[in-house]
């Protein structure tokens, strides 16, 4: 069963394991996706990882003390709790105005489902994606499958 449309409106907080990191978004979900990138994987520990994405200026930080950041790439950095070591959120130079916040991290209420899947091509060897969401691939994560993707 699909959550009704207004269903990301009622995403309004997220917390790391041990809750000294918090974020309040004052804003719905733009986004949420599917990456399988080898970066997810590994950071999630996990097939692929599932983000949430909003508005950068409408997540309010709380504990931001308790968060180290991670370069992973030259333009996405990860913040994590320095205490339990939770990934809090992660921002992309090349989307200055959003933030990806690991969905498992919301609390109160649904999100909407996945729209897509992304990098499916450097999905985990042992998993398949078998669901009717658009795929997209290539090196850059983002061709439409049927254009390079598989």
């Amino acid at each position: 069963m699909n959550p009704p449309a207004d269903a990301a409106a009622v995403a309004s907080t997220a917390r790391c394991f041990c809750g000294a990191v918090s974020l309040r978004f004052d804003a719905a979900v733009k986004s949420v996706i599917n990456c399988h990138c080898g970066e997810c994987r590994r950071l999630s520990g996990s097939a692929f990882t599932t983000w949430a994405a909003f508005a950068r200026d409408a997540v309010g930080v709380e504990g931001s003390t308790a968060l180290t950041a991670f370069d992973v790439t030259r333009n996405v950095r990860r913040y994590f709790c320095s205490t339990c070591g939770s990934h809090a959120y992660t921002s992309d130079q090349r989307h200055p105005g959003l933030l990806g916040v690991p969905a498992g991290l919301i609390e109160g209420g649904a999100l909407p489902r996945p729209s897509a899947h992304f990098f499916a091509d450097h999905r985990a060897a042992w998993t398949d994606i078998d669901d009717a969401l658009p795929r997209f691939g290539g090196e850059s994560g983002h061709q439409r499958a049927g254009d390079g993707a598989s």
